[in-house]
């Protein structure tokens, strides 16, 4: 053990887990300047099968947009990570999307909000389904996981690595 050993800090990894079924694809897939260009935040996507969105890590479900399109989480490590299903589809005013729980501690795979797949691709222009780290500051680096494959709800699909 050297000297300045304690300089040389382990970074902090956190897995983020898939909180749809469908396919992992890139960000810039999504037909969304603000998500494609990473002017959100950065991660990945996934073209959602049937279901529900469901928590992609362990820590607080902070926010479900009134419309419950949107679901904002923060981990443990104080990463916040917004979980935005498809786009524009605030425009349906909560049509097609139901709510299942409240803000407060939550665990991997809990589920969020149901959606009517069949009912809200048919209303917007993609469902495409942004999964974004919104305080990059706090972030060295990003691997995605299982890129262009099919997950489940709790698969892995980011290593982040913490600053």
């Amino acid at each position: 053990m050297g000297l300045f050993d304690f300089l040389k800090q382990k970074k902090v990894e956190i897995t983020i887990y898939s909180p749809v079924n469908g396919k992992v694809i890139l960000l810039s897939e999504v037909p969304d300047e603000a998500f494609a260009q990473r002017m959100v935040g950065d991660g990945c996507a996934i073209e959602p099968e049937e279901g529900h969105i469901c928590s992609p890590i362990n820590g607080t479900l902070m926010n479900v947009f009134p419309t419950n399109h949107a679901v904002i989480f923060e981990s443990s490590e104080g990463l916040e990570i917004i979980v935005h299903f498809g786009i524009d589809t605030v425009k349906l005013e909560g049509e097609g999307f139901k709510k299942l729980r409240e803000p407060g501690a939550i665990k991997v795979g809990e589920k969020i909000v149901e959606y009517d797949l069949s009912k809200v691709i048919t209303a917007v222009p993609s469902v495409k389904t942004p999964i974004v780290i919104n305080n990059m500051e706090k972030v060295q680096s990003i691997e995605v996981l299982n890129l262009n494959k099919c997950v489940k709800i709790g698969d892995p699909i980011m290593k982040v690595i913490l600053k």
